[in-house]
Formats: structure tokens, sequence, C-alpha cells
């Protein structure tokens, strides 16, 4: 359901402006998670069931492809799915997440999200390269075949709260044995671990 007219942003056109920010409104129709019993094959890959996100005012499904946006903020208790063309416009557009974060939308929120990447070294090797997938949502695993990014994590930057990495969709198989504590960062997975991920979880 969209929101139509409040104190935080306005509907244009089934998309929902919050008011005096960069942030795009997604449908709470996305807002829930996927179970793992709902979720799982017997290969632990799921077939991706889309996943719509704005991009520079226009609607992308991030399941078949991102186009141009190098970084994508998951936020779907506040109903943000909002990608973005560089890291930097990112980081911009995260402060603004703030203002937002009150009620059970708080309680169901990590104040800083855990960030997935999809190169060694945080995308950095010289230059910036490769995407970044944010998630600010916690207490149920996503899986990252809605984003067009399964088995493609190579480090990552655990935000305030703990998280967990698992091998396969909903949680499924091993669950990524470094520490995934919150505040904790890993440039560069254990041994067998890369391009492994396919889903991940806020405590």
């Amino acid at each position: 359901m969209w929101k139509t007219l409040t104190k935080a942003g306005i509907a244009l056109g089934g998309v929902t402006l919050i008011a005096g920010t960069g942030l795009v409104m997604a449908p709470a129709a996305q807002a829930g998670g996927v179970s793992a019993a709902q979720a799982r094959t017997q290969t632990g890959v799921q077939a991706p069931k889309g996943m719509k996100a704005q991009f520079e005012g226009r609607t992308i499904d991030l399941s078949k492809s991102w186009g141009a946006a190098k970084a994508c903020t998951v936020w779907r208790a506040g109903g943000v799915v909002q990608c973005f063309r560089t890291a930097e416009e990112q980081e911009r557009t995260a402060s603004e997440l703030t203002r937002l974060r009150t009620g059970r939308v708080a309680a169901a929120t990590c104040s800083t999200p855990l960030r997935v990447y999809e190169h060694g070294e945080f995308n950095y090797n010289g230059t910036v390269n490769g995407r970044t997938l944010s998630f600010y949502d916690r207490g149920y695993w996503q899986n990252l075949t809605d984003y067009n990014f399964n088995d493609q994590t190579s480090s990552y930057r655990i935000g305030s709260c703990n998280a967990h990495l698992a091998e396969h969709i909903g949680g499924g198989a091993y669950w990524y044995p470094g520490n995934t504590n919150a505040w904790y960062s890993e440039g560069v997975l254990y041994s067998g671990w890369n391009d492994r991920i396919s889903s991940v979880k806020n405590d």
C-alpha cells in the first residue's frame, strides 16, 4: 500500500518522495521477509522474485540488472529501496535516514547498515570499483538472489547490529565462520568463502 499524503512525503505518480531529502519510498508490500521454508530449494538457490528499486527517477528491477547503479540501500521497514551511481551519493543520503527512524520503524532497524561488497578490500584496489549493497532491516534473512548479488560477496562491513552471512538462501547450510559482530569489517573473506554468500541477516 502506498502512502498518498503524509507529513514525511507526498505520493507522485505511484512514488512517494520524502520531503526535503533525496529518498524515494518503496511499496510497503516489499516489507515482508521470506522464510527459509518458503525460499529454499534443493540446490539452495532461489529463482529471483524481483526487487524494485528507485534509481535516478526511474524504477529498476535489481534481480535482473543494476544498470549504471553501483550502490543500493535496502531499508524495507522504512519503505526505502534506492540505488545510486556512486557510493559517495549513497553516503550523503544515509544521514537523511536518521530522522525517519522513529517508533516501531526504529525497533526494526539498525542505525548503521550491514554492507556487502562485490570485490575484496571493500571494492577498493587503488580506485573504487564493484557494487555495494547495504541492509538496515533486522530480524529476518534477506536473500541476495533478489538483488542479483548471489555468490558475489568478497568483503563486508557490519553495522550497529550483530549479523550473519549464510551459504544458502534463508540462512541455509553453513554460516560464515568469521567475526560478524557489530562494527567489525573484513576486507578478505576466509579461504573458500569468497563469492559463496547467498543470504544475510541483521540481529
